[in-house]
């Protein structure tokens, strides 16, 4: 839009009334932005819900025993946790997860798994050639294919047979080469990467020590071996590691020193705190989906405002869904089979007037101790996939995947819908703009015109005024 000259000739102030005309005729846009802003306050609030019934889903999910679709039970415990203790931390630790058996077990380190090494004979400079060409250097690993060397024209030092190991087509790791100064000599050192009997290393080579001595010192040899742990007194395991995981069901061994003739003993319990987080995180995640709807729909008697999500079907819908998992129906009151266990508040969980839920640790731990198996499968169920046989924590999960599930979850298709709502309003408000601009460079036009028409009026009164002066 050109430059406007306002109210020169008419005195008006043709700015204001242009803006205030603009303004007046605003008003439509205005209230298409307020809603715009409004649509937009409500994606972000079902975005922030969609976020606390996920973590809700989390942590029911992760006291289920059931696999991620819930269509049947996991291959490995989740409710139930251990932890253990070592009367001697120095040569043996343990860690156990929910399928291992409670109680203690005497474990005797004989032996720990090492790597095999072999060394060089002692040479005076490690850049000296030492070998040379067409002398060869076979190490054997335990791999599919052996290390083999062959010297070049140039011959070899010490370091430059090191870095012709370590840069081998068939080591990729397995093997490491490194150089070992006392002080006086160096050796070229030859170590396996893997511990284990199976990952040995020996080394075999046409190239000579000094004097015409063996190039690999014999003497010095260090063989890999195996681990090896005595258990119940008499019964010997072998590992090619010293981290042993499968040799009692949900118990995990680590090896820090041997110590032959002398038991250690592992006492696994079942580990309540570890618990108590999993119930707590529960409740917390619970309680915040809890607080979001109240706060998001009460109505404020100050303000005379509801909130902004007040009455939404959805959220009423999300109550209903979560409250009916966390007592059950009619339908399924989580009465399974000689299990004694019928609500959540025989183990430690209670439900407040504000729908907010409260953990009592003591209470859960007591309630674990007389049957923790009772526990478990009222919030697993039965484990059969069958929503009809959904425990409490598993009626939950099922329940949130209603609402959460990315792309076909009723949050996903509010979200879906507010953002065609939002695009529409965009249409709209660009739409209106360009209305509002025409509308304002007509207005301008408009304006110019009667300037210059009071200007010409002006002038045409001048005139006759000067004449009547002449003739005068």
């Amino acid at each position: 839009m050109g430059i406007r000259v306002g109210g020169l000739s008419s005195g008006l102030d043709t700015e204001a009334l242009i803006s205030a005309f603009i303004a007046y005729e605003r008003r439509p846009l205005d209230l298409v932005e307020r809603n715009k802003a409004e649509v937009q306050s409500q994606k972000s609030l079902f975005k922030d819900l969609n976020t606390k019934l996920q973590a809700l889903r989390d942590a029911s999910a992760a006291i289920d025993n059931q696999n991620s679709l819930l269509t049947g039970a996991t291959l490995n415990e989740e409710l139930l946790e251990f932890k253990v203790g070592s009367s001697k931390e120095s040569v043996l630790t343990g860690t156990a997860t929910g399928d291992a058996t409670p109680g203690t077990i005497d474990v005797q380190v004989d032996q720990l798994a090492t790597v095999g090494r072999r060394f060089s004979a002692a040479f005076s400079s490690d850049t000296t050639t030492i070998a040379n060409s067409g002398e060869t250097l076979t190490i054997d690993y335990g791999g599919t294919s052996n290390i083999a060397i062959t010297v070049g024209a140039s011959g070899a030092s010490l370091r430059d047979l090191k870095d012709a190991i370590n840069t081998d087509a068939n080591n990729q790791g397995n093997v490491n080469a490194d150089i070992l100064f006392d002080g006086t000599n160096y050796r070229l050192i030859i170590s396996g990467d893997n511990t284990g009997a199976a990952n040995d290393v020996s080394a075999t080579t046409t190239i000579s020590g000094p004097g015409a001595s063996p190039f690999v010192d014999s003497a010095l040899d260090q063989t890999a071996q195996d681990s090896q742990v005595t258990v119940y007194g008499n019964i010997t395991i072998n590992r090619s590691g010293n981290d042993i995981t499968d040799a009692i069901p949900g118990l995990s061994l680590k090896l820090h020193a041997a110590d032959p003739g002398v038991p250690v003993t592992l006492d696994i319990q079942r580990d309540d705190e570890k618990l108590t987080e999993k119930f707590q995180t529960l409740v917390d995640a619970y309680n915040g989906v809890v607080d979001f709807i109240n706060a998001q729909s009460k109505f404020d008697e100050e303000t005379k405002q509801a909130g902004p999500l007040s009455g939404n079907p959805t959220l009423r819908g999300i109550q209903f869904a979560l409250q009916t998992a966390l007592q059950g129906s009619s339908e399924n009151p989580y009465a399974f089979t000689d299990n004694p266990i019928r609500s959540i508040g025989e183990f430690g969980i209670e439900i407040g007037t504000d729908g907010r839920l409260s953990l009592d640790a003591t209470e859960m731990t007591q309630k674990l101790d007389e049957d923790p198996f009772a526990v478990r499968q009222f919030l697993a169920g039965l484990g059969t996939g069958d929503a009809a046989d959904d425990g409490m924590a598993t009626a939950m999960a099922r329940a949130i995947d209603d609402f959460v599930l990315s792309g076909t979850g009723i949050l996903a298709n509010i979200d879906s819908s507010l953002d065609t709502r939002i695009a529409n309003f965009d249409v709209q408000i660009e739409r209106f703009e360009e209305r509002l601009e025409k509308r304002e460079e007509l207005l301008v036009l408009q304006f110019a015109r009667l300037e210059s028409s009071i200007a010409a009026l002006q002038g045409q009164g001048n005139s006759l005024s000067s004449l009547l002066v002449i003739n005068s």
